[in-house]
């Protein structure tokens, strides 16, 4: 994946930089809860062979300069800002040492098959919001997610699914999340504001997203990218106004 840095700024107004900052911190946190409560089948799922588990990399955030800090996806659509993913960077170091951590996102599963770490959680996350909604009248006190943090999933988090039947079922536009080749994710399709930027003398076209670095429970860093039709991003500076 492309990445280039430049010094073109992006205007947001405070109040969008305040409610984008509260809401990645806790996002971040109900990512953590979910990748502890399936801990255990984690561990089972992926082969013998395979050192990197899904906590380890997740929960691993304590300080954005010596360990993996989270870089979330978000766009800002008409109805708010909304959270498409996220991805473990270290955004101090190498590129090269950002992609061999990129590809440690994909695990081998016992199957043989590959998962990306960043939408399975998504996934789960989007799972267990919808069976406690639907099971909420019967479960009492013995909801896993709190009523607040239900609220921010449904507010913030894209819905993610293994199958693509709900989004049929709803008549809902989504994409396919496929990074390793195998195991396929389904995401309700999020429009991203159009942007043109200019890289060399030459303007180039694509989506506006804003990244939000998270390490621990702060956010230390917000850098708007354009992605382009070919993945590659261009990071521009965030000015708030």
């Amino acid at each position: 994946m492309r990445e280039e840095s430049l010094s073109s700024e992006i205007r947001y107004g405070k109040q969008d930089i305040a409610e984008l900052e509260s809401a990645s911190i806790q996002v971040h946190l109900i990512y953590q809860k979910t990748a502890e409560l399936f801990k255990p089948s984690t561990d089972s799922l992926w082969s013998a062979d395979n050192d990197v588990h899904v906590e380890d990399e997740l929960l691993n955030t304590a300080g954005p300069g010596s360990s993996p800090a989270v870089l979330q996806k978000w766009i800002q659509a008409p109805n708010g800002w909304k959270c498409i993913g996220y991805e473990l960077r270290m955004p101090d170091r190498a590129d090269h040492l950002r992609k061999l951590q990129s590809d440690r996102l994909c695990l081998k599963a016992g199957n043989g098959k590959y998962v990306q770490i960043e939408m399975m959680i998504q996934a789960l996350v989007w799972s267990q919001y919808e069976k406690i909604r639907m099971l909420a009248p019967w479960l009492g006190d013995e909801l896993f997610y709190t009523v607040d943090e239900l609220e921010v999933i449904a507010r913030y988090i894209v819905p993610t699914y293994f199958s693509d039947r709900p989004f049929h079922e709803q008549g809902k536009l989504f994409k396919i999340h496929q990074p390793c080749g195998h195991v396929p994710l389904y995401q309700e399709y999020v429009a991203a504001p159009s942007c043109c930027v200019q890289v060399d003398g030459a303007l180039r076209k694509g989506r506006l997203l804003t990244g939000v670095f998270v390490s621990g429970a702060q956010t230390f860093e917000i850098n708007p990218y354009v992605k382009d039709v070919d993945g590659g991003r261009t990071y521009m500076q965030a000015y708030i106004q």
